[in-house]
Parts: C-alpha cells; sequence; structure tokens
C-alpha cells in the first residue's frame, strides 16, 4: 500500500502479526519522556516497565485485534514509524476502559486508581459523533523529517475519506502540522498539573451534498 499521492515516498503498509513486539518497542521508545504519557503513567516507572505493559496490553485487546495498524519500514525492512488507529465503530469510551479495569490492577497494582481517572477523564473528551481517533504516531530517531510521520497521518486521512477524525497533539510542532493537515483545535485538555496540556482536534467530516 503506497502513501496517497506520492509514490516515491515512505511506503505504508498494515503491521504483520510478527512486527508487534517490534511495533511496541517503537512505542515506548518514543513516548518514555511523552508529557501525555508521563501524565497517564503513575512515576517513577523504572525500566518503562508500566509504560511497556500498558502498551503490550492495548496491542492484545484493541489495536492488534480490533483497530488498525499502520507501519512504515525502511530499505532493510526495520519499522521506522507506526501510526495506531481506532474506526468509528471501534471501543475506546469510558465504558469499554472500564471493562479493562481487572486488567489494569494486574498491571498497575495500588497505582490503578489513578491511571483508570486519567483514562476516564481523556475518554470523556472525545466528541460523541461517529469518528476516527488518532492514538498516537511513533518515528525513529533517524526517520525524523524525512516524510514518514506525514505519510502515516495522510494515509490515515486518505482512508478516513469524508469521516471525521479525532486526536490529541502533545506538542506545538504536532498540533501545527495537523492544522495545516485541515484539523481544528477543540481546546486544551484539563490535567491540573504543570506538565504541557495536550489539545483536542478534530476534522470535520465532509459537508452532505
Amino acid at each position: 500500500m503506497t502513501n496517497p499521492g506520492n509514490d516515491s515516498g515512505p511506503q505504508v503498509t498494515p503491521v504483520h502479526p510478527s512486527q508487534i513486539p517490534a511495533v511496541i518497542d517503537l512505542l515506548v521508545a518514543t513516548f518514555a519522556d511523552d508529557p501525555g504519557f508521563l501524565r497517564w503513567i503513575p512515576q517513577p516507572d523504572p525500566g518503562n516497565h508500566l509504560l511497556r505493559g500498558l502498551f503490550e496490553l492495548q496491542m492484545e485487546t484493541q489495536y492488534a485485534r480490533h483497530g488498525t495498524i499502520d507501519v512504515v519500514l525502511n530499505e532493510v525492512g526495520d519499522i521506522v514509524g507506526v501510526a495506531l488507529w481506532d474506526a468509528p465503530d471501534a471501543n475506546h469510551g469510558a465504558v469499554d476502559q472500564a471493562r479493562l479495569a481487572s486488567r489494569m490492577v494486574r498491571l498497575f497494582g495500588k497505582k490503578t486508581p489513578v491511571f483508570m481517572a486519567r483514562s476516564f477523564a481523556s475518554a470523556r473528551m472525545h466528541p460523541k459523533f461517529p469518528h476516527w481517533y488518532l492514538y498516537t504516531i511513533a518515528t525513529t530517531p533517524e526517520s525524523r523529517g524525512t516524510g514518514v510521520g506525514s505519510a502515516l497521518l495522510n494515509h490515515g486521512i486518505a482512508r478516513a475519506g469524508e469521516e471525521a477524525i479525532y486526536l490529541e497533539a502533545t506538542t506545538t510542532r504536532s498540533a501545527q502540522l495537523y492544522h495545516r493537515l485541515g484539523f481544528v483545535p477543540l481546546g486544551y485538555l484539563p490535567d491540573g498539573d504543570d506538565m504541557p496540556s495536550e489539545l483536542a482536534m478534530w476534522k470535520p467530516p465532509a459537508m452532505p451534498r
């Protein structure tokens, strides 16, 4: 599957089940110091144990089973970029998060209430209308600035077609990129701490003909 509109650019393909461990490795490496995940994951997290456990659980119960995982490979077949999406009919609301509570307890132990409270708060901020949800895009340091992230994003936008897309931007740079591609800011998510706030963004559906 090629990057829409740019046959010479990075190639976007669906993930193969055998690539899931490499996807998790990339996600952990990318988001170990990300403000959004630092806010979600109870700290301290030696060796990123909780962060890795979260991604493993999300892969097992959600994205590898019901979601959409796009990847970009380099010339030797290593994953250099990944995007995790939920389709409009996917389960990403507060009720669905609650169904994972027992699994979360095994992962986070006594820190579970902290994580679940933040998870519920984030889920409640999702628009109530049907929409694609871009959970995250991750790229390797070596691939940044080479069009990998843009290829993943453009591919997802093309797949959504006339349907709406929702996401949370964790940096000003990413928010500016999303804005150039047609996303509008909805406002900063309430967080109650001194870390950079996430900006909710929305790409509206097409107007009825």
